[in-house]
């Protein structure tokens, strides 16, 4: 009788456990999944916001339609220095450029097309025309920093994978630390460092690493103006570590509202 009545409460403490263990259980395991969502969820967040960054910079970066001018200037280790007008007609996804000395006077015709994803270089003294592709179109414009896909502006939303590594103070402003890495192989750019500011999202500093993720150049936005209406950076300062030499290059002249003959930004009448 003795076993019977304590059989029973046994029975009946081990079906309320059994209760509440399943009442609990669901709440627990709901509880322990809302964790995994959530990281992955963040983790999404940060690279959907590293190439909202990117496509901010880019509006920045490009060029603003009509003719621009400007000047590259070009300062070797000795403190030697030398000057290349810079001529720019642009129009949406297509642009030209002319370069220019004051001693031997146009020396460069360089297209742009499909924002800048297509190099036409026409060389005016030899009249030959090349068209950059691969390695090609990182080779350096008349002899200064500045190479032809620096140039083209291309995007780097489209060319780039875009990470958040964290944070950094440019020119005592507050900014993002954002890697690219590139999408296509191949080129003498390894990867990239862009620093963007927290306040407006302009790019503020650019590090070009080589294959081996060393920083080789880097280019700095000195100072953005306003162009019409928008902002658009007027000085940059590019700085080739190995070598030693600068090429700062400045725009000082735009003219909007310009209609260009659609002619000109065929490379079948670059060298007409």
């Amino acid at each position: 009788m003795h076993n019977k009545r304590w059989q029973g409460v046994a029975f009946t403490w081990l079906r309320a456990s059994c209760r509440f263990f399943f009442r609990i259980f669901p709440v627990a395991v709901c509880i322990a999944l809302s964790f995994v969502p959530a990281a992955s969820q963040d983790e999404r967040k940060i690279e959907l916001t590293a190439q909202e960054m990117i496509a901010r910079a880019d509006r920045v970066l490009d060029y603003p339609t009509g003719i621009i001018r400007g000047r590259l200037m070009h300062i070797m280790p000795t403190g030697k220095t030398y000057k290349v007008d810079v001529t720019g007609y642009i129009d949406k996804s297509d642009y030209l450029f002319s370069f220019s000395t004051a001693d031997r006077g146009e020396q460069l015709k360089v297209l742009f097309n499909f924002g800048g994803e297509e190099i036409w270089v026409y060389h005016v003294l030899s009249t030959k025309l090349f068209h950059k592709t691969g390695i090609d179109k990182y080779e350096p414009i008349i002899a200064t920093n500045f190479s032809f896909i620096d140039f083209s502006n291309s995007d780097f939303q489209s060319n780039y994978t875009a990470k958040i590594t964290g944070t950094a103070v440019i020119k005592e402003q507050e900014t993002y630390r954002l890697s690219l890495i590139p999408i296509f192989r191949g080129g003498a750019y390894g990867n990239l460092t862009v620093y963007i500011s927290k306040e407006k999202y302009h790019p503020l500093r650019i590090d070009f690493h080589d294959a081996d993720n060393v920083i080789f150049k880097t280019l700095s936005i000195v100072e953005i103006a306003q162009v019409g209406s928008r902002d658009f950076p007027v000085r940059y300062d590019m700085l080739d570590i190995r070598k030693g030499t600068l090429t700062m290059l400045t725009f000082h002249g735009f003219e909007g509202n310009i209609k260009f003959d659609k002619k000109i930004f065929f490379h079948q009448t670059l060298g007409k």
